[in-house]
């Protein structure tokens, strides 16, 4: 094996591969070339060098394993080596409507569930929802950031979607097949129970929506309002959880309940 084949080997074995999504305007036949943050990272933290592997992912699903011909802080591209449908996406797709939170929590729940599987974000203003500020450009593209490094890290072969905000009833009326709400106020239906009983409809369907309040938590009218539009109000247990903590544990409940956990 050569100098380059043997750092290609190494580059590529184990957790010692770096990912990197990019636009599919980026991939030329087969050549790739990286956008200028990913070009810095990669010289300026990595220190990585012409003949290194990398895994480029365009958002396609797919994964293209490259060989790094070109490397510095303002460029790098490479050539593409092979490329295989990639093995980090759940068969079953989640949408979290997450209610607004201050900044540092909203941002830690786009990474912890983007890592686990959350295949779509929607913010959500309710009743009790005390950050309503008009979300920026700014604060979009930093969302969608931490999404995409979060999925590079987690393995991921496509980037989960954000939406735009919407109010408590635009995401009741939009949810689309099964759904569910927690609420800590919910006594008779949990969240295993529920997931058991409809987990014919969630495997037909190969998708679940979860609701889930802000810090204020949820009036007794918005869930009533929820059940009216066939979202299922479940206890998240005895114990009560932050607004950052439920979505997390609510989709790893799914998760598990639906055989994608391993």
């Amino acid at each position: 094996m050569t100098a380059t084949g043997l750092r290609w080997w190494l580059a590529c074995r184990g957790d010692g591969v770096h990912r990197f999504f990019v636009p599919p305007s980026h991939i030329e036949e087969d050549r790739v070339t990286l956008p200028s943050d990913a070009a810095r990272q990669l010289a300026r933290v990595l220190r990585a060098r012409p003949g290194d592997g990398v895994i480029v992912l365009d958002d396609s699903g797919y994964e293209y394993t490259v060989i790094l011909d070109s490397v510095s802080p303002r460029h790098a591209s490479g050539v593409i080596n092979e490329s295989n449908v990639g093995q980090g996406e759940a068969s079953l797709s989640i949408t979290l409507y997450q209610g607004l939170m201050k900044a540092d929590r909203f941002e830690y729940v786009l990474q912890k569930g983007t890592e686990i599987g959350i295949s779509r974000f929607v913010p959500m203003v309710s009743e009790r929802t005390v950050a309503r500020n008009i979300i920026s450009d700014n604060r979009m593209q930093r969302w969608g950031k931490i999404i995409r490094e979060a999925a590079e890290q987690a393995g991921r072969s496509r980037l989960p979607v954000l939406d735009d905000a919407v109010s408590f009833a635009d995401a009741c009326d939009s949810v689309a097949g099964p759904a569910i709400i927690g609420w800590e106020c919910e006594r008779d239906t949990g969240i295993r129970g529920t997931l058991l009983r409809h987990k014919t409809a969630i495997e037909q369907a190969q998708s679940l929506s979860i609701v889930i309040g802000s810090e204020g938590g949820l009036t007794a009218e918005e869930v009533s309002y929820a059940l009216s539009r066939d979202v299922t109000p479940v206890s998240m247990g005895r114990r009560v959880l932050r607004a950052e903590t439920a979505g997390i544990i609510a989709a790893a409940a799914v998760l598990y309940e639906m055989d994608e956990l391993g």
